[in-house]
């Protein structure tokens, strides 16, 4: 039987998929009947040649679930079903809460420590300032004023 899947590419903990037309008892990467598109899960792109993949769903090839939901997504199936298919948009870059929280807490943390250790300490410098000048002057006049009763 022959299924349209996922063959991983890429490097790690960057994925690229090639969508293909392989003999289902073949290995992930194993050699493929057709490349049929490419999947960047990562930049959310994905690109198919939809004539080559009508003709191998006509021919009984079966797909797999993630395959299934990017055809969905790109309009494929509802040509393959004979009626008008329309593409999602932002079908692939939906919001993921995990993902969310992921990038933010990623990418925030160390600008929010930055600003947040820079902000406080300029804040208590300005603000301490005056009051430090001032406590500096009373600590040298009291000695002074002390020395000056002590003369007479």
């Amino acid at each position: 039987m022959v299924k349209l899947r996922l063959k991983r590419m890429g490097r790690k903990k960057s994925p690229f998929y090639r969508i293909v037309a392989m003999n289902a008892n073949a290995p992930r990467s194993g050699q493929a009947l057709a490349e049929l598109g490419t999947y960047d899960p990562m930049a959310a792109v994905f690109d198919v040649d939809e004539e080559a993949a009508l003709q191998w769903l006509r021919n009984g090839a079966q797909m797999s679930e993630t395959v299934h939901d990017l055809f969905k997504s790109k309009g494929v199936l509802a040509r393959h079903a004979g009626g008008e298919g329309v593409e999602k948009e932002g079908a692939l870059s939906h919001d993921k809460p995990k993902r969310r929280k992921k990038l933010a807490s990623a990418s925030s943390a160390p600008a929010v420590e930055a600003a947040a250790e820079a902000a406080p300490v300029e804040a208590v410098e300005a603000t301490e300032a005056p009051a430090a000048t001032e406590a500096v002057e009373a600590a040298t006049e009291a000695p002074a004023a002390a020395e000056a009763t002590d003369e007479s």
